[in-house]
């Protein structure tokens, strides 16, 4: 089984489609730098937006990845559920906030150039309806400083509406076998399944290609359990599970893209992202308390869980706790992501070796 050269930057790729969105959007490609309007034509952008990633293969690989498994029938095929899935995915809120596509929309908005349309009716917005659902007539985004904010504000989106898409694929799967209908798999089983599966090639030491023992598959699921799975053999023989460890195996007969490739492309986690917690505070609760009477975690760490899936951000989670911020600052050096991961691998440990999963 081969492997194709992982691209220099994989988070670049989300990137440089967000700049090319921009340009796009702006009229950058047909209009000379001297005129002041374009005019939005919806299919006649689609159109432009659909050609550029069947044919540059830095995004037809890299961002739509038709060297999934199993494999679309073919690049345009690929583009156009990538489309549907990631561009044209509306972007909920929590808490009533505006989302990175009201941001994008009120962006576009204020370079209106003429009549305005009516506001929206409430509905979340995806990131192409933000682009293309108000005035038909922009002025455009002269000064590179204005075209920068444009772009940054499309990538919030797609780092946003991007990210089950791009688990799938960091699954080295097809996202249109796995996204979409009663079946579809929740982001937060799909990024817990790329956690297992990191785990899973560090036990194997990096061998693809091959079936993973059973004591290699106990070893990751114990480092990295699976929402909804009682054990690793469960997980192995359930319908993600045994798509996961086929494609590691090489038995479907294509090749792998770097794991570290695909991973790179996420941004952070956006917060109006909404799915499913992986457990709810009241189902939490009981094994929070067990994690502390084991000693896997302290007092202040469960509030601090508790809090956040309680649906408080780490800000107001941590709030004044001086326990948690010298433990913070001397522990990890003040690096949060690294302590938060920490306290959440302790945490799933425990409830693993406890049964936490029916």
């Amino acid at each position: 089984m081969s492997s194709r050269p992982a691209a220099k930057s994989g988070r670049d790729i989300v990137a440089y489609f967000a700049g090319h969105l921009a340009n796009l959007v702006n009229g950058n490609d047909a209009l000379d730098d001297a005129e002041d309007i374009v005019v939005v034509q919806p299919f006649r952008l689609f159109e432009r937006v659909r050609r550029l990633l069947v044919t540059n293969r830095r995004y037809s690989d890299g961002l739509v990845g038709v060297w999934a498994y199993p494999p679309p029938d073919g690049v345009e095929e690929a583009a156009d559920f990538y489309f549907d899935a990631v561009l044209d995915r509306p972007i909920a809120a929590r808490r009533g906030e505006p989302t990175s596509a009201d941001n994008l929309a009120a962006l576009v908005a204020s370079r209106a150039a003429g009549p305005r349309p009516a506001a929206a009716n409430g509905a979340p917005r995806s990131t192409w309806k933000a682009l293309v659902g108000g005035a038909t007539q922009l002025r455009r985004f002269k000064q590179r400083s204005e075209l920068f904010e444009l772009s940054n504000r499309i990538l919030k989106c797609l780092d946003a509406a991007n990210r089950p898409y791009a688990e799938t694929l960091r699954l080295g799967l097809c996202p249109k076998e796995w996204l979409v209908g009663d079946a579809a798999v929740g982001v937060n089983t799909l990024k817990s399944a790329n956690a297992f599966l990191k785990a899973l090639k560090s036990e194997m030491r990096g061998e693809t290609g091959r079936r993973p023992t059973g004591v290699e598959l106990e070893a990751a699921f114990l480092a990295a359990p699976v929402p909804g799975c009682r054990d690793a053999p469960e997980f192995a023989s359930g319908l993600l599970g045994s798509a996961i460890l086929t494609r590691l195996a090489g038995q479907d007969q294509t090749f792998l893209v770097s794991f570290d490739a695909i991973e790179a492309t996420q941004g952070a986690d956006p917060p109006e992202a909404v799915d499913e917690p992986l457990m709810s505070a009241e189902e939490a609760a009981p094994f929070l308390e067990g994690a502390v009477e084991a000693g896997a975690i302290e007092p202040p760490e469960r509030d601090l869980l508790a809090a956040i899936m309680g649906g408080s951000s780490l800000a107001e989670a941590l709030g004044a706790n001086l326990f948690l911020r010298r433990r913070l600052k001397n522990d990890f050096g003040g690096d949060l992501a690294a302590y938060v991961e920490d306290l959440s691998a302790r945490t799933a440990r425990f409830a693993a070796r406890a049964g936490a999963r029916p």
